[in-house]
């Protein structure tokens, strides 16, 4: 009882190994904030990012056409977030698996105008 054979040893190494890979391959991953080119330069992100996706808070610029501001979840627009085109109107609206939903506000110069988007897709005017 004194002696350790090598099988035992080798077992105990084996099973603290599958425990070690197991909890590193159950530990969440986190978001990194990175800084990407896109379309050959024609679009870009800055924002988190997570296993390759926008994931979090996020820019997303096109080039000539504006830039989004907001939330993103696996790679898709999610939550509150806005459009804000070069000539100066700005889409505000909240995003659901990346469609719009709920009211959206659309402000022009000094004027907004807001609308509700119904589950069937159609709108409605908002209070």
């Amino acid at each position: 009882m004194g002696k350790i054979s090598s099988r035992m040893v080798f077992e105990i190494v084996t099973i603290v190994g599958i425990l070690a890979f197991a909890i590193i391959s159950l530990t969440p991953s986190t978001a990194k904030r990175q800084s990407l080119q896109l379309d050959h330069g024609r679009m870009s992100y800055s924002g988190e990012v997570l296993k390759h996706k926008f994931d979090g808070q996020g820019t997303l610029k096109i080039q000539k056409q504006g830039r989004y501001v907001g939330n993103f979840a696996n790679g898709r627009f999610e939550g509150p977030g806005e459009f804000i085109a070069p000539n100066g109107w700005r889409l505000q609206g909240d995003f659901s698996k990346g469609a719009l939903n709920g009211v959206v506000k659309l402000r022009v110069g000094n004027k907004t105008y807001a609308q509700k988007i119904m589950e069937d897709g159609k709108l409605e005017n908002a209070d």
